[in-house]
């Protein structure tokens, strides 16, 4: 089955987080990944991630930019900060392909705090560049 180019990247990116046992220690002992929102009372902590997709003049790639937040309720930002790493050692650079896109490629391009009113809640945002080619869309552009 054919995933829609954006579910692919997503569902790629999910496994990467959710599978990497260093991350999921960081973590308490599992990944809690929401796309764009986190339901109600999520456990902390937990991440939240979208994509926002650009066009590009060269039609078969597409840039965009891979969102991700870490959200952590601690005393200090030791966990937060723990997280982040790890992250950035799984993602920055990073080169892969999936059944719908050829050559995605994530690089950094900022990070940060985010300050929130809540005493002992930490948010930090990354932001990483992703090209890459649309290779079933493409297929299926080239066959009208």
């Amino acid at each position: 089955m054919v995933l829609d180019t954006q579910v692919s990247l997503l569902t790629y990116l999910e496994a990467r987080l959710t599978d990497d046992t260093d991350l999921q220690d960081a973590m308490g002992g599992t990944v809690r990944l929401a796309l764009v929102w986190a339901p109600p009372d999520y456990e902390f902590p937990y991440l939240v991630h979208r994509i926002d997709i650009n066009v590009d003049p060269f039609w078969p790639a597409r840039n965009s930019v891979y969102y991700l937040d870490i959200w952590s309720d601690s005393p200090n930002a030791n966990e937060i900060l723990a997280v982040r790493k790890i992250i950035i050692e799984l993602l920055d650079e990073l080169r892969f392909s999936t059944d719908e896109v050829d050559r995605a490629d994530l690089y950094l391009q900022t990070d940060g705090f985010i300050p929130e009113s809540e005493d002992g809640i930490w948010h930090y945002a990354i932001m990483f560049n992703m090209d890459y080619f649309r290779y079933s869309e493409i297929t299926a552009i080239d066959r009208r």
